[in-house]
């Protein structure tokens, strides 16, 4: 994610390091020469759901190993879903590449994401619209930092000028180096990104020596400290939304009303019974075996989840990224497609109030 306090990345060394990916790269692979698939896409994904308003509405939302995902889990396993009207089926996917081909497939009526991956669905005709945030930036807690591999004699991150960083090219990890270059005043071609998709292989390139450093989640970093790792930059002192929900955008503003408070009561449950959440995400593989013992739970600020959603200057912020990375624009199969409308990718219905507010 990019700190919202500063400008838009349009710098020339951002447009040079970008230059690789405007042969038609983007968020989602592969999108070229699909519009067969994408159109049947759309349908299914805009099909009337033939349910009277005494039936739940049944939404299939995909989901990915990871720990902020427990949202969704408790909402389900401990009935928030189903006593807000709604009959919700979880599809888990290992990589969001895989989760994002099957989008593309059609069938799903929602999924967790961040909002760059929203924009570029919009852009190419699939309508999901950002509805919920599964976590946020916390000046307490991180949850995404650039870590070292093991051994590294680096003291700060003046030492790691030029070396090799492993990413998620065009995925959230990619943002996040952004924005946390950039808070530390630092250009964006600082550190040689080198593209490695799946965390588990970026992980052990990591420890392997492979790389110089990785930008990883947690609980990603606390594993990579144990390794001998260390964390020099992380996300604490950025104020954003990060990971999110996406439905269909079709859904009635009650009905998105109902999902999110259905998400507010995970939240809830999460903080008071923090040992209890703690198991069911060893269980669900969502945090690795090893740190299930000792592992603190990330932040739910109940202040920021689930209603605080990504602002226009986020958003602003991602359709320049976007735009510079080559995903959207005439670069794109098919022709120019413009960035989508702010309206258009986050939901525009009320947080309801809170005491005292």
């Amino acid at each position: 994610m990019r700190d919202t306090s500063q400008n838009p990345p349009d710098s020339p060394s951002l447009a040079k390091r970008r230059t690789g990916a405007r042969k038609g790269l983007s968020l989602f692979s592969p999108f070229g020469g699909m519009a067969l698939l994408l159109a049947v896409a759309l349908a299914l994904t805009l099909a009337p759901s033939g349910l009277s308003a005494d039936d739940p509405l049944k939404l299939k939302i995909a989901t990915l190993p990871i720990a902020d995902t427990i949202l969704l889990h408790l909402a389900k396993d401990l009935g928030y879903f189903g006593k807000a009207g709604l009959d919700v089926e979880l599809v888990p996917f290992q990589s969001a590449m895989e989760k994002d081909q099957a989008i593309i497939a059609g069938g799903l009526d929602g999924h967790f994401c961040e909002m760059g991956s929203v924009i570029m669905q919009r852009s190419q005709g699939l309508a999901y619209m950002v509805v919920a945030a599964t976590s946020h930036t916390d000046p307490a807690k991180r949850v995404f930092g650039l870590v070292t591999k093991p051994g590294s004699v680096a003291k700060g991150v003046s030492d790691l000028e030029g070396s090799t960083v492993g990413i998620a090219k065009l995925y959230m990890v990619d943002f996040m180096t952004d924005a946390i270059l950039r808070k530390a005043g630092l250009p964006m071609d600082y550190l040689k990104r080198s593209d490695v998709k799946r965390i588990p292989i970026r992980y052990q390139m990591l420890v392997a020596g492979q790389l110089d450093s990785a930008l990883f989640p947690e609980p990603m970093l606390t594993m990579a400290e144990k390794e001998g790792g260390k964390v020099l930059l992380d996300d604490r002192d950025l104020d954003m939304p990060l990971a999110v929900v996406a439905l269909r955008a079709d859904l009635a503003q009650a009905q998105v009303a109902a999902f999110q408070g259905a998400i507010a009561g995970a939240v809830s449950y999460a903080n008071a019974n923090e040992p209890d959440t703690v198991a069911r995400m060893g269980a669900l593989r969502l945090i690795p075996p090893a740190l299930s013992k000792d592992y603190r739970l990330m932040a739910f600020d109940p202040k920021n989840l689930p209603y605080r959603l990504p602002d226009r200057s986020l958003y602003g912020q991602y359709v320049d990224w976007l735009t510079a990375a080559g995903a959207l624009g005439d670069s794109l199969p098919g022709g120019a497609r413009p960035a989508p409308s702010f309206e258009d990718v986050v939901f525009q219905g009320a947080a309801p109030a809170k005491a005292g507010d």
